[in-house]
């Protein structure tokens, strides 16, 4: 049976984002299967309020104000704003999935969701609290997270996790989350999608040197620093090269370490294409709800080296199959492991691991995983 489904996520494309990812992929694999979806969002820029995307997404972005550079937009509840949310109720919407549990708008989806008579599931991306590097902005982060968190639960809808790690980060906040619905990638697609750029020629990197690829935000939460200590540490047998921006590029550059490379934000073909050319994936990261990178790099079977956080049990094994779990985010510990792996020969491209990601990862089973709970609402 066909359903209409409201996706309601704070932020999407053309803002980029791990979340912003997994809802437009969700939603597109939803299409597919013979389902009509609105996805609901804010309006962060010149993007048109309303439109219905190539691929058969009808997306509607609402009045907000864009604080933090977009990363925290409130829902600004104007005359126009409740005359669109109005309109959107006469579609016909008859699940709803809210993305994150901590945004004025995911509140307003479980509003809609009530308003209207429909199930709604919350599905969490993370598997930590938010930060942003700051002690005293932090602990008002949490108090805030909370709140929000409170207030969420009071429209008492089901809640799941994007990852095992998310299931067991809810219990922090006294919720049970019913399942599983996991992120994915088409990898395939990903591999086809490849660029012809040749990173280890643009950056005069050596064929002995062992090339380390960083994807991510250069943010205190994605252990960014650490990984830049411990290129340090290990030296010019090791090229690191990370893909990202982000409010550490200035301090990076600044140590001027010349076996560590700043590409900036890539595009697909050319992430897919460094990919292919690395020998070891690294992300030192304190949280993730389940790591889009990890991803990326395992639809190349790209070895990977990950903290114990979101996705690393789905992907990498429970007990651990590909790559290295650290056991915590010290540049000593990142480059004892980095190094670990180039002595005992096993990194590089794992035709094993590429399978597994495409067979286990893919979108169509994140649908059936979204069907089956609301199948259980």
């Amino acid at each position: 049976m066909a359903h209409h489904y409201g996706l309601f996520c704070a932020q999407y494309r053309p803002h980029v984002g791990g979340v912003e990812i997994y809802t437009q992929n969700l939603a597109r694999e939803l299409v597919a299967a013979g389902n009509d979806v609105a996805v609901i969002t804010s309006k962060l820029d010149a993007s048109a309020s309303h439109e219905v995307q190539d691929d058969g997404v009808e997306v509607f972005r609402l009045p907000c104000h864009a604080l933090m550079d977009g990363r925290l937009p409130i829902s600004k509840r104007s005359r126009e704003y409740r005359q669109e949310l109005r309109g959107i109720a006469e579609l016909g919407i008859d699940r709803v999935l809210v993305n994150t549990r901590f945004y004025r708008h995911s509140l307003e989806g479980l509003r809609f969701a009530r308003n209207t008579g429909v199930p709604a599931v919350v599905l969490d991306h993370g598997s930590a609290y938010l930060v942003l590097g700051n002690p005293a902005a932090d602990a008002a982060l949490r108090i805030y997270e909370h709140g929000m968190t409170w207030a969420g639960r009071r429209f008492d809808p089901t809640y799941a996790g994007v990852s095992t790690a998310s299931v067991r980060w809810l219990n922090t906040f006294g919720i049970q989350a019913k399942t599983v619905i996991p992120n994915a990638i088409d990898a395939r697609a990903f591999r086809n999608d490849a660029s012809s750029r040749n990173f280890r020629d643009e950056l005069d990197i050596r064929p002995a040197q062992t090339l380390v690829v960083f994807v991510g935000r250069l943010a205190p939460e994605k252990g960014i620093m650490q990984l830049v200590e411990a290129a340090r540490l290990l030296g010019p047998d090791f090229a690191f090269v990370c893909a990202g921006d982000g409010a550490l590029r200035d301090k990076i550059f600044s140590q001027g370490l010349r076996n560590v490379h700043l590409l900036g934000v890539l595009n697909r073909g050319d992430l897919s294409a460094l990919h292919s050319q690395g020998d070891i994936f690294c992300l030192p990261s304190r949280s993730e709800g389940f790591c889009t990178s990890l991803l990326e790099a395992g639809a190349w079977g790209l070895t990977p080296v990950m903290t114990h956080v979101g996705g690393v049990d789905e992907v990498m094994g429970d007990p651990v199959r590909f790559g290295r779990v650290l056991p915590n985010g010290n540049p000593l510990t990142i480059a004892g492991a980095l190094s670990e792996l180039v002595q005992s020969g096993v990194h590089g491209l794992d035709d094993a691991f590429a399978r597994k990601v495409e067979q286990e990862h893919s979108w169509a089973e994140s649908a059936r995983a979204l069907e089956s709970c609301f199948g259980s609402c």
